[in-house]
């Protein structure tokens, strides 16, 4: 293994470890508060659900901005400020004793993540890596759903053992400690060009693929854009409305966290899996088995209070639900290419940025109308089907190529 190899590896492991802390901790652990912040407050679930609505349309709202300080501003400054963010909000939100300051901690949470989760780990491990990218890119963002798995177990140790404000402050400990040291001492942008140590210029290289104006006429274009509301929709509310769902059923909060945890556990084993399927099929089936695939794994948790049902409907779903987050790319570039993918990446965010929002909130307005989770899983599955057919109605690179060249031809 070459320098560069093992540096872009160490690389790796620290963005995993970086996703785990705070993609972990900031994403995936509303749900384990939830109940508590409920019963100190007497808030509505739907208003308390729209903390994490807030949360989630000021990750997407935020993200073109910090794609364009990226090309300007080397990673791991801009990654270390977006996890002091995300370290503050929880800070913040131990001390709050209104809704509105906790809706002002989520939204700095939010901003946090933009600045340092998805989208710049996204750029360092491609400007690392080329031959063995997409394993590399698994592997960083498996970090997602094991930070997931882990800090949901962590907050709910802490809660029960200091209070929900102790959670907060628990959680935002690592980020201070551990995430910060490890991305300023590690992570670096882009490796020093070996064409321009050597002396000679690097040949630009023209990659395939459409601009944003053609683009945005394709059909795959606005197919991907509904299969990310459909991901944001109910990717985001099954986080934070399945411990307390289980808890209606007469679990104990702790099992609905193990039960979130193991979710976000054969998350981590999906990706990889999923992303095998992609590329010994296509990101087109891939992407629709998937989304099949989550519609059954919500339609089997309504027999949840069954601890069979349960037990089986976790790997079923845990499996599928947090894929999309590495298929999703990968059906971007199959079908509009990569000469504008981050642009183009980043529009389509806005979709899954719409139905993260909405998700959430309209769950718990079901819940708070029918006093049970049951159509809010119901619509689960038919937005996961909605994804699906979205999915198969895509084309490739080269048929969108040839039908916009039809469309402009002279009669």
């Amino acid at each position: 293994m070459t320098p560069h190899e093992r540096r872009g590896w160490m690389i790796v492991a620290s963005l995993f470890t970086e996703l785990m802390l705070v993609f972990g901790a900031g994403f995936f652990t509303s749900g384990i508060f939830f109940i508590p912040l409920l019963r100190q407050f007497g808030w509505s679930r739907a208003q308390l659900a729209s903390v994490t609505g807030a949360l989630q349309a000021t990750l997407g709202i935020t993200t073109p901005v910090f794609g364009w300080v990226l090309d300007r501003v080397e990673a791991r400054w801009l990654m270390a400020a977006g996890v002091a963010m995300v370290g503050a909000g929880f800070v913040g939100a131990s001390r709050i004793n209104s809704f509105a300051p906790l809706m002002l901690c989520y939204i700095t949470v939010g901003i946090g993540l933009g600045a340092s989760t998805l989208l710049p780990v996204s750029l360092v491990v491609a400007n690392w890596f080329r031959e063995r990218r997409g394993i590399a890119m698994g592997i960083a963002m498996a970090g997602t759903s094991a930070g997931g798995s882990i800090m949901t177990l962590a907050a709910h140790w802490a809660i029960g053992h200091g209070g929900w404000r102790f959670g907060y402050l628990f959680l935002a400990a690592p980020m201070f400690l551990i995430a910060i040291p490890v991305l300023l001492l590690t992570v670096q942008s882009r490796p020093r060009s070996r064409s321009a140590a050597s002396g000679k210029d690097e040949p630009k290289i023209e990659l395939p693929g459409l601009e944003i104006g053609p683009a945005l006429g394709a059909r795959s274009f606005w197919m991907i854009f509904v299969i990310q509301f459909c991901f944001g929709y109910f990717a985001v509310a099954i986080v934070v409305h399945l411990p307390p769902y289980l808890v209606g059923l007469g679990y104990s909060s702790g099992v609905g966290a193990l039960a979130l945890s193991l979710v976000l556990i054969c998350a981590s084993l999906g990706k990889l899996l999923m992303g095998t399927i992609a590329d010994r099929l296509s990101g087109r089936i891939a992407v629709a088995l998937n989304f099949t695939i989550t519609a059954a794994g919500f339609l089997i948790f309504l027999g949840a209070r069954s601890p069979v049902v349960l037990a089986l409907a976790i790997p079923i779903l845990g499996v599928v639900i947090g894929a999309p987050i590495a298929l999703v790319p990968f059906l971007t570039a199959e079908c509009l290419g990569l000469k504008r993918f981050g642009s183009i990446v980043g529009l389509t965010n806005l979709a899954y940025t719409m139905g993260a929002a909405v998700g959430p909130v309209l769950s718990g307005r079901i819940y708070d109308l029918s006093h049970n989770y049951a159509a809010a899983l119901v619509l689960f599955a038919i937005f996961a089907l909605i994804g699906a057919a979205a999915a198969l109605a895509c084309s490739g690179l080269e048929e969108e190529q040839a039908r916009l060249i039809k469309e402009i031809a002279p009669a």
